[in-house]
């Protein structure tokens, strides 16, 4: 099989443990990107943190964000494809969410709300420190709400959204999810991409569903894949790519879900992809 487009989750695939990006893994991507070779990010991250990797690996092509919720051409910003919560929604969920206490930002592709003093670096990896004060001032600003606050503003703003990240400990978040499920909202679906989270997201949107529209765009079949993801929100991109790989970090249900397991991402897991299905003969 000739694959002609290799699609790449960011945490925990590309980047390493200490959420740095290795040389052998920038060199092997920067690499394929040269020879004209289609890649993409498919990644749970917000547009502009993804758009920024896209720039440093020299992508040309649409981006999969959100989780799926959200397509775009990153040197345009043209948008392919964008699905999200409504407000009220997102409104009730919030409720839920700040009264066990977590967490909550939520996912904007041009801002973010969110109750947490978050790290620049959580947002955007890799960037020196003036690049990210300015990427932060004029194009993702992020309002830090008091938590009280967080649900009256997404009401009193409107706010809809493709995706609402969550954070904290497992407990809180299962009975966070459990609230969530008995009140019956319409139009979601949550996931996660670790045990001290949760995604949640329009309902019937994936990773695969992203891919979808991207390969839509290219026309490239499903089969011409390679993706590359070490969590449970990859699964369905996993499974609709011809070749689904999974991480060796990934948890052990989601490596029996992939056609092929890699190296983990300290051991350059997604350079050896690349090798094996790309640049090999």
């Amino acid at each position: 099989m000739s694959y002609k487009l290799l699609a790449l989750d960011v945490d925990g695939t590309i980047l390493m443990s200490n959420h740095t990006l290795s040389k052998v893994t920038l060199q092997a991507i920067t690499e394929l990107t040269s020879k004209g070779v289609y890649v993409t990010l498919a990644t749970g991250r917000a547009y502009p943190s993804a758009k920024t990797l896209a720039k440093q690996f020299q992508i040309r092509v649409p981006l999969v964000s959100h989780d799926g919720a959200y397509v775009a051409d990153p040197l345009t910003d043209q948008v392919l494809f964008v699905k999200r919560i409504p407000s009220e929604t997102a409104a009730r969920i919030s409720e839920v969410l700040v009264e066990y206490g977590l967490d909550v930002m939520l996912l904007h592709e041009s801002y973010a709300v969110t109750n947490k003093s978050w790290k620049w670096r959580d947002l955007f990896p890799l960037l020196n420190s003036s690049a990210l004060r300015q990427l932060w001032k004029n194009l993702y600003p992020l309002k830090i709400m008091a938590s009280c606050r967080v649900v009256d503003y997404v009401r009193e703003n409107d706010v809809s959204i493709p995706k609402i990240f969550v954070m904290g400990e497992p407990e809180r978040l299962a009975a966070a999810r459990r609230d969530i499920a008995r009140a019956d909202l319409k139009g979601i679906r949550v996931t996660a991409s670790g045990n001290h989270n949760l995604e949640i997201l329009p309902d019937g949107v994936s990773k695969a569903t992203g891919l979808a529209v991207l390969s839509k765009r290219l026309d490239i079949a499903p089969e011409q894949i390679v993706a590359v993801g070490d969590n449970y929100n990859d699964v369905e991109m996993l499974q609709f790519a011809g070749m689904g790989v999974a991480m060796g970090n990934a948890p052990d249900e989601v490596k029996k879900l992939a056609r092929q397991v890699t190296d983990t991402n300290d051991q350059h897991g997604v350079a050896a992809v690349i090798q094996k299905f790309f640049l090999t003969g």
